[in-house]
């Protein structure tokens, strides 16, 4: 068995893709997609100051048959979608893969984890690129990112404005007004993500030390492309043969 993530860029007429791709900054979490008498149901929380543009996005695709809001915070709107499962879930049903949730989605990029042999996973990934996804694989057993992208770019603009500086350079007011995000988003998204990194060092070990077990960074992960992947021709999959990050078999 082999835990492998990767990270997708979802094919040109994937309903997330082009939702998540028209709001460049927000985040969606995809907390799971399940099989209803009615079709598909996919759930999943979008964060970040492009939220809003985001869920419009989703309902305003016409693949998408009803979103429904189902809980709604200052930093996080949680959705209902009914729509065809996700390219990557349509080629996981198929192949027999498990994937790990929640999948991470920005800029129409997806991240997630999948676990099982390397034939299966060849099989996923044939059926991947078929789909019209462009995969890369950030190798195995590879730890689970420590913040969203969302939560990166803060962070990182947040170090670059002097906010962590003693004494501080930036406010947490001037760090939001230039971020063009309400003062509570920004509080509560480097709160979420201080907790996400402290968690990691001390379970873990420093997670940005290059010589600990963290070595390789946990705010990036770089990522190496290979070929392969077959479509299962249903989600939101598009034709096509793209280069991908999954170790390939021959059938």
């Amino acid at each position: 068995m082999s835990r492998t993530r990767l990270r997708l860029d979802l094919p040109a007429d994937s309903w997330l893709g082009e939702a998540s791709r028209s709001a460049p900054d927000a985040s969606l979490r995809v907390t799971g997609t399940v099989a209803g008498d009615e079709g598909d149901v996919t759930g999943l929380a979008a964060t970040g100051i492009g939220r809003v543009e985001a869920v419009e996005a989703l309902r305003g695709h016409d693949r998408v048959d009803d979103v429904d809001i189902v809980g709604e915070s200052e930093a996080e709107t949680v959705a209902r979608v009914a729509a065809p499962p996700p390219s990557y879930v349509a080629a996981a049903r198929r192949a027999g893969v498990p994937t790990e949730s929640p999948v991470e989605v920005a800029d129409g990029r997806a991240t997630l984890a999948v676990v099982d042999d390397r034939e299966r996973l060849s099989a996923f990934g044939r059926r991947l690129a078929a789909a019209g996804a462009t995969v890369e694989s950030t190798g195995d057993d590879e730890p689970t990112p420590v913040l969203t992208e969302t939560q990166r770019d803060l962070v990182r603009a947040a170090v670059e404005a002097g906010y962590y500086d003693t004494p501080r350079e930036c406010t947490l007011t001037e760090l939001a007004t230039d971020r063009d995000i309400a003062k509570s988003t920004c509080s509560e998204t480097l709160h979420r993500a201080e907790g996400q990194v402290l968690r990691r060092f001390v379970e873990k070990g420093p997670p940005f030390d290059a010589d600990g077990p963290g070595s390789g960074s946990a705010l990036r992960a770089p990522g190496s492309s290979i070929d392969g992947l077959d479509d299962g021709g249903d989600g939101d999959a598009a034709r096509g043969s793209e280069r991908t990050g999954v170790p390939v078999t021959d059938p």
